[in-house]
């Protein structure tokens, strides 16, 4: 009987325990959920906020305006779908150009509160992370839904599904991102991918990286060329110093997409200022432009000898990059090879999403069409950083008498 009374209050308590264990596992994922749509409003709030006073301070500034501060606030959260690439309908078109310097913003702004959310909830694997990121990037695509609403204005029309789809690839990527990073996890999501793959997609971000900073460097040494006439037109769309620091900050957030588009310049594409106006290495076909500073470092002739060899060190330099990451596997000569293939496919495949991400159009008319081509690119960088990374991969392996 002792024994009998024994065993049910055994099995009682393990009852109980696992009721616990379940009601304490269900609380902790809704509070995930719960605290990821704080997060997500926070991260949009913030990032709303921030545009909302800088256009009311241009705004105020600007005695020549005769908008309304509603009007101004609209525009503000306009910026802000447009940094999501949101297209916006406007009178005989549509504006579909995201700022990037912008985009990353923003994007920094959903990882921090993604980081914060995951150290609180204390993940340790990446299942944690991918809860994290959908619990604050699917409330964050809901909300650019509603700025999307919000921003609505009988000239400038957003599009709601489109800001809730864009909303969701930058909250949930942004937040994947800042979730690893924040517990230290990005090591372990990346080891689940098997050796050879891993490596190869490492290698393929490299060399693209390789050549986004020599489109950056580019376009920084184009505009010290250039800076006198950069400045002029600064001066010249007035404004005093408000409308100077205006400028000025609209060029900041733009030229990461100035960079994309050297990237196709230093592969061989070229790229495009509205419909008059393409730039390649050989050749250049000037038609008018608008009046941002910005584009003073377009190139007005085909390029010199120092610009050449520029970019040639710039996709040698990718190559190679690609090349000494795969090597590190101390696969054999073959395989070798072939993976240095893969990694100049993944390097076109990066580059071609990312220009694809900078480009666009400005708008109606002339400006309709801005930016390097993302296919053109994307194979002119497979086929170069292929090319340079088998070579000089074989030439490693052989050397190690593989």
């Amino acid at each position: 009987m002792t024994e009998l009374l024994t065993r049910t209050t055994t099995s009682s308590r393990l009852g109980d325990d696992e009721r616990g264990l379940s009601d304490g596992h269900g609380s902790v994922l809704s509070s995930v959920w719960a605290r990821g749509v704080v997060s997500a409003l926070w991260a949009a709030a913030v990032g709303c906020a921030v545009l909302v006073v800088v256009v009311l301070i241009a705004w105020a500034a600007d005695s020549r305006s005769a908008a309304s501060a509603a009007s101004a606030i609209r525009t503000a959260l306009q910026m802000w779908l447009a940094a999501h690439r949101v297209p916006m309908q406007v009178e005989g078109g549509t504006i579909v150009l995201a700022p990037l310097g912008l985009t990353l913003g923003l994007g920094w702004l959903v990882a921090r509160a993604a980081a914060v959310l995951a150290r609180g909830q204390q993940v340790e694997d990446p299942r944690g992370v991918g809860v994290v990121a959908l619990a604050v990037g699917v409330p964050y695509g809901v909300v650019a839904t509603f700025v999307a609403a919000a921003a609505h204005s009988s000239q400038v029309r957003p599009a709601p599904a489109v800001a809730l789809i864009d909303g969701l690839l930058l909250g949930i990527s942004a937040a994947a991102w800042g979730a690893a990073r924040g517990v230290g996890l990005v090591r372990a999501c990346w080891s689940a991918l098997p050796p050879a793959v891993g490596r190869t997609a490492v290698a393929g971000l490299c060399a693209s990286g390789v050549l986004v900073t020599g489109g950056l460097l580019l376009v920084v040494a184009a505009l010290g060329a250039h800076a006198a006439s950069a400045w002029s037109g600064v001066n010249a769309l007035g404004g005093g110093a408000v409308g100077a620091a205006a400028v000025v900050a609209l060029d900041l957030v733009l030229v990461p997409n100035a960079a994309l588009a050297a990237v196709g310049y230093l592969s061989g594409p070229g790229f495009a200022v509205g419909d008059a106006t393409t730039v390649s290495i050989g050749s250049v076909h000037n038609g008018p432009l608008p009046a941002l500073p910005l584009l003073a470092a377009v190139p007005r002739s085909p390029a010199g000898v120092v610009v050449e060899v520029l970019v040639l060190a710039t996709v040698v330099g990718a190559g190679i990059a690609a090349a000494v990451i795969v090597a590190r596997l101390g696969e054999r000569l073959l395989r070798t090879m072939l993976l240095a293939l893969a990694s100049g496919a993944v390097a076109g495949v990066v580059v071609a999403a990312l220009v694809a991400i900078a480009g666009g159009s400005a708008g109606p008319g002339r400006m309709s069409a801005i930016g390097a081509s993302p296919w053109q690119t994307g194979l002119a960088v497979a086929a170069e950083v292929a090319v340079v990374a088998c070579g000089a991969a074989g030439a490693m392996t052989w050397q190690r008498g593989r």
